[in-house]
């Protein structure tokens, strides 16, 4: 029985330090925060903290394709993001009540100087990978469905 309990307590730091060593980018997992926009569905790493949404997803060098990172703000307001320390260009969709209320799409990385804001106050922003707007037909004024995301 104790052979049992040591072989369950390996594989179970063996499986914690893989998640570690994963790349950040693979550490969405399924029954995770997700975001539905239309057809399309996107796992989701939430920015809550005022560090986390200071980095973003600067340093990284890509997103998988139906990956996002989501901005949670406690009031709605023009926030404004920038491409500091980004490797890769963005889509990025400002929401408020639901609802996409500005979107810049193919937001050049190179350009780390440039903020972008909304016309209108948003609380919550979704970056993307990048001409996936275009690609899945997402649109101003498209509704947002939020799934198991701590904070909503």
């Amino acid at each position: 029985m104790k052979r049992y309990s040591a072989y369950f307590i390996g594989l179970i730091l063996l499986l914690g330090a893989g998640y570690f060593l994963l790349p950040q980018e693979k550490k969405f997992v399924l029954g995770g925060p997700r975001v539905m926009i239309g057809n399309a569905s996107f796992s989701v790493e939430v920015a809550k903290t005022q560090e986390e949404q200071s980095r973003g997803l600067g340093y990284r060098d890509s997103l998988c394709e139906t990956c996002g990172m989501l901005f949670i703000f406690p009031r709605p307001d023009r926030y404004g993001f920038w491409m500091k320390g980004m490797r890769f260009p963005l889509d990025i969709l400002w929401i408020r009540d639901g609802k996409i209320i500005h979107i810049e799409r193919d937001v050049d990385f190179r350009d780390q100087q440039r903020v972008y804001s909304p016309r209108e106050p948003a609380d919550r922003v979704l970056e993307l990978n990048a001409d996936t707007c275009r690609r899945k037909g997402i649109h101003e004024g498209d509704i947002v469905l939020f799934e198991n995301i701590v904070g909503l």
